[in-house]
């Protein structure tokens, strides 16, 4: 009978922390998961390149420049997990020269936008949509600093491999309903725009992401 007894709580032992680890892993997921949808509809370069490229084009090449965004977002989130932040926290040069490169191609976006001629398709990127919103979320300062740094600070030490499974999954998840729900609504606002319209977003959005790339180079 004891031995019983023993066996009995020793199960409910093990079971409370299951339980208990169950909600720490929960409690991970739902920070972490607020932290990059906060990141993600903060407006930004992403948030920039798929409203420009859907409203001057088509549907279809928003969604393409969203698909673009998750591809990059699935990207970084797979580079940070694979432990990336630790080199560049053993070497904080590495992480200043990142962040000036990608600040100078941003920088080289907007120009290009300012100097090259509206037309029906993305010019830049040799005029493929992925390629504007893949290039321009891996250039993306903010993505940068969130997933070298605020991602990897509200990661825990020791997460079990099915933990980084999950939050992979939410986050490309997050980020296909996020971007793709931004193409289709402004693919469709801009339906029927005029030319002077389109203009006008194009030089917001290249001014935007020059006072980006400026921003990031300031150090600070």
């Amino acid at each position: 009978m004891k031995i019983i007894i023993l066996i009995l709580n020793d199960s409910f032992y093990i079971f409370l922390i299951a339980r208990i680890s169950e909600m720490d892993v929960s409690t991970n997921i739902f920070i972490i998961s607020g932290l990059h949808l906060a990141m993600a509809m903060t407006p930004g370069p992403n948030t920039f390149a798929i409203c420009c490229v859907a409203s001057t084009g088509s549907r279809r090449d928003g969604l393409s420049a969203a698909a673009g965004v998750v591809a990059a977002t699935g990207l970084w989130a797979g580079i940070a997990m694979l432990g990336a932040g630790a080199v560049v926290a053993w070497n904080h040069q590495l992480f200043l020269g990142l962040r000036a490169v990608a600040a100078l191609y941003l920088i080289g976006i907007g120009l290009r936008m300012l100097v090259l001629p509206l037309s029906p398709r993305p010019a830049l990127a040799g005029g493929q949509p992925f390629l504007v919103g893949l290039l321009t979320a891996l250039a993306n300062p903010f993505a940068i600093a969130f997933w070298l740094g605020t991602f990897l600070a509200a990661m825990p030490a020791t997460a079990p491999d099915h933990l980084y499974a999950r939050i992979f999954g939410l986050i490309i998840l997050q980020s296909l309903i996020w971007y793709s729900a931004l193409a289709i609504l402004f693919s469709t606002a801009m339906r029927g725009r005029t030319p002077g319209t389109a203009r006008l977003l194009r030089y917001v959005t290249a001014g935007a992401m020059i006072l980006i790339g400026l921003s990031a180079l300031v150090p600070g």
